[in-house]
């Protein structure tokens, strides 16, 4: 039985193993950008950063990560010109992942639902992501 719970800074590795083997695994590469593994370290230490993971016993078998940018330049808002106010708001979908073996079972859908269910309390209304123009 899988098991979907929030990650914290000790999944950071498992994490971005699964990360780079489903990059590695895809045909179009350039449809998945990861951030650096300092990154995902720094972003998850100052709470700029909210992963949710599923687990199949002890390993990881998908990921979803949210991104609170406040006014900084990865804010997706500023390609709409958001307010400052509205750029508060934001928070980037960022990166989903699931392992090869795991698809089909909804677990991206699944993770997505518990980051919004949590993003819903908080005061953080625009949802927003992006998605390589060629990935259907």
């Amino acid at each position: 039985m899988l098991e979907i719970r929030k990650g914290t800074e000790k999944d950071i590795p498992e994490l971005i193993d699964l990360l780079d083997y489903v990059r590695n695994s895809m045909e179009q590469k350039e449809w998945l950008f990861l951030d650096p593994p300092e990154t995902i370290r720094e972003r998850m230490a100052d709470g700029s950063m909210t992963l949710w993971i599923a687990m199949d016993g002890k390993k990881i078998v998908g990921a979803f990560d949210t991104l609170n940018p406040g006014l900084e330049a990865y804010n997706y808002g500023y390609a709409l010109n958001l307010p400052q106010a509205e750029l508060l708001k934001v928070v980037n979908m960022d990166t989903a992942a699931v392992h090869p073996d795991y698809r089909g079972r909804g677990l991206q859908k699944q993770l997505m639902q518990l980051a919004e269910a949590e993003l819903a309390s908080t005061g953080k209304s625009i949802l927003l992501c992006t998605v390589h123009p060629e990935n259907q």
